[in-house]
């Protein structure tokens, strides 16, 4: 095998996890990060994402429309605004976790445990090394 044909299969598996289950990912985050602070000014809500201000105020927007969550003005500082998580946006970040780990279990169900396993630490290691991390080098 030519460390080429490794490069393409990667490329390959990236292309298909980006595509095909990165589906709506930019609202689960936020109902994620919402779940774990239910009440979050939306200008930490956008350092936590690293996306573009008019992103999030596009996709806080349909996700306002859908009822997954509310903005309000703090009345601390009238110029914060406050993102909440609606009840309706916690049951479908509930329903989201569940789907969530179930897709996961069946992207590995080719797998055995300790073939999950090495995958993982071949995987760890390479990207350690790819970032410069010298303990990737020595192990």
């Amino acid at each position: 095998m030519e460390r080429r044909q490794l490069l393409d299969i990667l490329q390959k598996c990236g292309h298909f996890l980006h595509h095909q289950k990165g589906k709506k990912f930019g609202q689960y985050r936020i109902l994620l990060l919402l779940k774990r602070n239910p009440s979050i000014p939306q200008k930490q809500l956008l350092d936590c994402l690293h996306i573009q201000a008019g992103s999030l105020s596009e996709i806080l927007l349909k996700m306002e429309t859908q009822g997954l969550v509310t903005r309000t003005k703090s009345e601390e500082d009238k110029r914060k605004v406050l993102v909440h998580l609606t009840e309706g946006g916690l049951n479908k970040v509930n329903a989201l976790m569940e789907e969530y780990e179930k897709e996961n279990e069946s992207l590995f169900a080719i797998l055995k445990d300790e073939e999950c396993e090495a995958l993982f630490q071949y995987l760890e290691r390479l990207y350690a090394f790819w970032k410069g991390d010298s303990y990737a080098e020595i192990h």
